[in-house]
């Protein structure tokens, strides 16, 4: 108990010291009571004071040791705030200082000792004001802790300034009028107003393509990679300094795209868009800037779904349509294999029942039949009950068509002994056979099965059929199969190959066979040519122009669809484009 009330005495001997600039007599003192009281009262305001006394002497390695080892074992404590000041003011000197910040504005959110707020709050300011933070920091600040006005003040009048050194006057003017609706200190409202006055003879400054992308949250990786495609494109295409590109976290939320995107429209001069990238966050983002922003043209590079961009005249999808897919294996059937009559295989699912759909819709509108549709569940090692369904089908459809032969009144009177035999022993034939199998594995299975079950006709799909594995689980069962896919891998293009090399060179991995990233640098590139052009217009100026060379091949926009969807066959065990029809392409 001695022991522990003449440590005691030693802080406060300390502390009286310390609030008279003594560092250099307090040192010793407390260092000895750190070392030996650490996990006591006495000890833990030791630490505290000896840390503070150490960044006063611009002793920092010795302020971190004791820092981090104070945070690590004292999760609950009244100096902890202090302490947790002190660790943001060593990261801001050693250079991180977006994290140091970060930290005090944390403690700002969650503090209710009126001195640590009050110190965390100066420091803060200090930091701010000394502009050593990004647009794209100060940005992340003000959405993550809106905690304090003056604070925030703070961070609008460095955003305003820092746009106005980009160039993005419309941006900088937004940031210093927000300075002007908070009530803050009048020298703050007053630089403002200075720096408004600043703008008044200039416009909108730089232009700035977004591009919207998660980058947090399950579809993360997609984002990177859309982000990566792009930033490559934008390099390559030496924007800076002309263009600025801006990023927005849309966590693949539809809410969080329209949200982010009404942001940048309102605080920068955005004059076009590369995303969303998945379909959902793209129809939203589409409908409001296609009914108030046409002259804004949006690229969504990846987005499947139909309909999008007929939301605007200004809206673009890149990849190819699940409409457009099945609209031209339905084509190619009809009128280069002369095929009139079609039975189809639908596996469970969004995807399949998507692709049916389009495939009955597009065979219906050029005057063909379905003859029959059958569902299956992907992935089960056998479908017999799902096939004998169809073979009975198509029994009583040729027995009646027999039987009208035949000028048999009863057309669908049958023979029980023929129909027994013929049940058994028969292949049935349905001229198109379409499977919208969702990966090629399971493609190539159900060619098996269709054969196993003495099916027979030329089989059809789209886009899940084309991989090797189709090649390995179908073999030679697949072999005359035709199928669409939205970009052809059979030769890789002198594009590609720069893309793919330059890809590796900068990010260190290869782009990814989803072509996320491939379609981003396409979409960039768009843009890029669009805007060499120096139109009046940049979504006309997308329009107008026939065809994009993209390194997956040409890109080809009809209302804002691309239209270039590509049929592919299996002779030989290879991937080849079939020469039916080869001169005269589906115009539809």
């Amino acid at each position: 108990m001695s022991f522990a009330q003449e440590s005691a005495a030693t802080v406060d001997q300390a502390k009286k010291l310390v609030s008279e600039n003594k560092c250099n007599e307090a040192i010793p003192l407390l260092r000895n009571v750190y070392q030996k009281r650490f996990r006591f009262s006495e000890g833990e305001k030791a630490s505290v004071l000896l840390t503070e006394c150490y960044l006063r002497q611009q002793n920092r390695s010795e302020a971190e040791k004791i820092s981090s080892k104070y945070l690590e074992y004292y999760v609950k404590t009244p100096y902890r705030e202090r302490m947790e000041v002190a660790s943001a003011i060593l990261l801001i000197e050693k250079g991180s200082v977006y994290d140091g910040v970060e930290g005090l504005l944390r403690i700002l959110a969650y503090t209710k000792n009126p001195a640590a707020y009050a110190h965390a709050k100066d420091i803060a300011i200090q930091t701010l004001a000394a502009s050593l933070l990004t647009s794209d920091q100060l940005f992340a600040l003000v959405e993550k802790y809106p905690v304090d006005k003056d604070i925030l003040g703070w961070l609008y009048l460095q955003l305003g300034r820092e746009s106005q050194n980009e160039r993005r006057y419309k941006a900088a003017r937004y940031w210093y009028k927000k300075v002007q609706s908070e009530k803050v200190s009048e020298k703050l409202i007053e630089t403002a107003e200075q720096g408004l006055e600043s703008l008044e003879d200039v416009g909108a400054g730089i232009p700035t393509i977004l591009v919207l992308a998660p980058v947090s949250g399950d579809f993360a990786e997609y984002g990177v990679a859309a982000i990566q495609g792009a930033l490559l494109a934008y390099e390559t295409a030496n924007l800076a300094g002309k263009v600025n590109i801006r990023i927005a976290d849309t966590r693949a939320d539809a809410a969080i795209a329209l949200w982010r995107t009404q942001q940048a429209v309102n605080q920068d001069s955005i004059i076009a868009i590369i995303g969303p990238i998945m379909s959902a966050p793209s129809a939203t983002v589409a409908a409001w800037l296609g009914s108030n922003f046409q002259h804004i043209p949006m690229l969504t590079p990846t987005a499947t779904d139909d309909g999008i961009a007929r939301m605007g005249p200004n809206i673009f999808q890149l990849n190819i349509t699940i409409d457009r897919m099945a609209d031209e294996i339905a084509d190619f059937a009809i009128r280069c294999l002369d095929i009139r009559e079609f039975a189809i295989l639908s596996p469970i699912g969004d995807y399949g029942n998507a692709m049916s759909n389009s495939f009955i819709r597009a065979v219906e509108r050029r005057g063909a039949v379905i003859l029959a549709q059958q569902y299956y569940e992907e992935g089960r090692p056998d479908y017999k009950t799902e096939f004998d369904l169809l073979r009975n089908l198509r029994f009583k459809q040729e027995n009646r068509r027999r039987n009208i032969a035949k000028g048999i009144s009863n057309l669908d009177a049958i023979p029980t002994k023929e129909r027994r035999a013929y049940l058994q022993d028969s292949v049935f034939q349905f001229p198109g056979i379409f499977i919208p199998a969702t990966n090629p594995s399971d493609a190539g299975l159900m060619a098996g099965q269709v054969a196993f079950n003495k099916i027979n006709g030329v089989l059809l799909g789209t886009s899940g059929w084309y991989g090797r594995d189709l090649l390995i689980q179908g073999k030679r069962l697949v072999e005359g199969a035709f199928f669409t896919v939205p970009f052809l891998d059979l030769e890789k293009s002198e594009a590609f190959q720069k893309f793919e090399k330059d890809f590796s060179k900068k990010w260190g991995v290869d782009p990814g066979k989803d072509k996320v990233s491939g379609l981003s640098y396409d979409a960039m590139n768009i843009i890029v040519e669009a805007l060499s052009q120096r139109p009046n217009n940049l979504a006309n100026q997308i329009n107008w122009t026939q065809k994009y060379n993209g390194i997956y091949g040409d890109i080809k926009f009809k209302n804002g669809a691309n239209t270039n969807a590509k049929v592919v066959t299996v002779n030989k065990t290879q991937f080849e484009t079939p020469t039916q029809c080869a001169d005269t392409p589906n115009q539809n």
